[in-house]
């Protein structure tokens, strides 16, 4: 075991350094953190909108309460691109040193998604079905998750070309006595004029091409083998692995992954939320929601059994302690307590379980949706914090909600040989005899 877990050392660690560590990965996360009350705002409308209870329906229905939720979806998910360039190209320009230019760089990053974007709209007119063109219109197709890949890449291109103005002091200079503000604004014209002629260039170069703009290229290109890679349940067991091995190593594991998890699956859910709100079938399977909901219940390594062990069953002083501290924290999906108390870090006893256990919840809870014991995710998701049981029902339902209950009866299951090892280890250390 301490030669697998040096050669682990030695592989990993830089890697893992590299990752978290790099400016572009940061980025995104920050960019998505940020996002978080606009997400849920919309996510929770949604749902408030299209809670599938008879009663209820009839009551928002008659008390018009029902349109009035369908108003905020419109404007934060169905648009949910506009806002992560921005905080995208925000979070980089900080990343950057930028961050007295970090509000003008959000800005001109919006720009150069707005600029790429083709002005028109075509549709049916209702009365006379005669088919009308709108030039000035701005479609919205990309402007939720289709556009959300632009998004990311504009969000982290723009930033880098501001960066090479102000790093080579191509700017307008004014003199000191204008104020800050002034002087700022001028100072971003020569990488505003530059930034709207080099996407000007791409807009129109794409209108030569097949793909007629720049969303369609990455859609058509870019998202759908992204798309076939994320749902691939192989995929999430590799950052369910990668996430566990960086814990117990002490790194932060969640905050090295979860950019390729946002990345991936967070167009998966909106599209699945979009369903939702429409009344349509779920299509997609595995959304970021599947992380805290199946694989990481009680936190990365899927330990909230862990607390239920310790907490009910440690016979030594400093675990039982341990237990009645980390058990409400796990129900809520933090899991500090255990990786630094217990601890889970550099722990080769408990290496096996927090390697296997979360794989485990994950595979039967996949098996369960494949089946169609259990629903996909509804595109809901849950901020960190959310108790379990109360997550699995707003995520999901009462399918989900009975599945995590078995998941921890499972994990309990995992982790219960392991700890013993260690719980007769510390009766010894304290002079406590056991049976």
């Amino acid at each position: 075991m301490v030669k697998f877990t040096s050669l682990l050392e030695k592989v990993l660690l830089p890697i893992a350094n590299k990752l978290s560590t790099n400016r572009f990965l940061k980025a995104i996360s920050s960019g998505f953190s940020v996002l978080l009350p606009i997400t849920m705002a919309g996510a929770i409308f949604t749902l408030l909108a299209n809670l599938q209870i008879g009663p209820y329906q009839t009551f928002v229905t008659a008390t018009h309460l029902k349109e009035i939720f369908a108003f905020a979806p419109t404007v934060t998910t169905d648009m949910l691109a506009i806002y992560a360039v921005f905080f995208i190209g925000k979070s980089l320009a900080d990343e950057l040193s930028l961050d007295k230019h970090s509000v003008i760089v959000g800005a001109l990053s919006l720009f150069a998604f707005l600029l790429v974007i083709p002005l028109g709209v075509t549709g049916v007119a209702t009365e006379s079905q005669e088919v009308v063109t709108l030039a000035g219109a701005v479609p919205t197709t990309y402007l939720g998750s289709a556009g959300l890949f632009t998004a990311m890449i504009l969000g982290l291109i723009v930033p880098c070309i501001y960066s090479i103005f102000i790093k080579y002091n191509i700017v307008i200079k004014l003199p000191e006595q204008v104020p800050p503000t002034i002087a700022k604004s001028f100072s971003a014209l020569l990488p505003a004029f530059a930034i709207a002629f080099i996407f000007g260039l791409v807009r129109y170069g794409f209108s030569l091409t097949e793909f007629g703009h720049l969303n369609n290229f990455i859609y058509s290109i870019i998202k759908t083998p992204l798309t076939h890679l994320g749902a691939s349940p192989l995929t999430f067991i590799v950052f369910i692995l990668m996430c566990s091995l960086m814990w117990f190593f002490g790194l932060h594991g969640g905050m090295i992954v979860m950019p390729f998890i946002t990345a991936l699956y967070t167009t998966a859910g909106l599209e699945n939320l979009a369903a939702f709100a429409e009344g349509t079938q779920i299509s997609n399977m595995i959304t970021q929601a599947n992380w805290a909901l199946y694989a990481s219940l009680g936190g990365a390594g899927g330990t909230l059994g862990l607390c239920i062990i310790m907490f009910f069953f440690a016979k030594s002083a400093r675990y039982k302690a341990l237990g009645k501290l980390a058990l409400p924290a796990g129900i809520c999906g933090i899991n500090e307590p255990i990786t630094f108390g217990l601890p889970m870090v550099l722990n080769t006893i408990m290496l096996i379980p927090l390697l296997l256990t979360p794989v485990v919840t994950f595979i039967i809870s996949y098996i369960s949706m494949a089946m169609r014991l259990v629903p996909y995710p509804n595109g809901v998701g849950v901020p960190l914090g959310t108790p379990v049981v109360f997550s699995g029902l707003v995520s999901v339902g009462w399918q989900a909600a009975v599945l995590q209950i078995v998941l921890i009866a499972v994990q309990v299951a995992i982790y219960y040989p392991f700890f013993r090892v260690l719980d007769k280890q510390a009766c010894e250390d304290e002079g406590i005899a056991i049976e």
